[in-house]
């Protein structure tokens, strides 16, 4: 049976301190640039390019040393695949969703994706399904409050970070 990514997040940070060094790291890593992403596509409706890209490096690091100081390289591997997948999966929406779907989306997804994958794969589609649903529910009450319309703009940024965190805390 496989244990809750929240209880691998600590069976991993508890392994030893340099684990448990990396995993603040990669936490504080999300965090940080989760804030940030989150403002600056609250504020106007874009993530930008230059953090997305230090939250991947950062993550790209943090897990290649993570695999290194565990001697155990397959879920460096899982979340690079996670990457792909997740990144594939939301480049798929944005190509048949007409422009409903900036490409900051897609590459949040691939840090997302990697992030997500290293603890646990199966939190990808949690995640997906946690993002879309939380957007919905935004806007249905946004329509119900007459505050916004079915056609308003609505950063989708902030609720891919939320469902992540949340996927990242309950998914097996």
């Amino acid at each position: 049976m496989m244990e809750h990514s929240t209880v691998q997040i600590l069976a991993v940070a508890r392994e030893s301190w340099a684990t448990a060094l990396l995993v603040a790291a990669l936490l504080l890593c999300y965090a940080g640039y989760g804030y940030a992403l989150s403002a600056a596509d609250i504020a106007g409706h874009r993530l930008p390019n230059r953090l997305v890209a230090r939250w991947l490096l950062a993550s790209v690091v943090i897990l290649a040393l993570l695999g290194a100081v565990r001697m155990d390289f397959w879920p460096v591997l899982r979340a690079l695949f996670g990457m792909a997948l997740l990144c594939g999966g939301y480049l798929l929406v944005s190509l048949v969703s007409s422009g409903a779907m900036g490409m900051g989306d897609v590459k949040l997804a691939s840090v997302l994706g990697l992030n997500l994958a290293y603890f646990s794969l199966p939190s990808l589609f949690l995640a997906t399904l946690l993002a879309f649903v939380m957007a919905a529910l935004f806007v249905l009450g946004g329509t119900i409050l007459r505050r916004l319309t079915l056609k308003s703009a609505v950063p989708f940024g902030p609720f891919m970070i939320l469902g992540a965190l949340i996927a990242l805390g309950v998914a097996r």
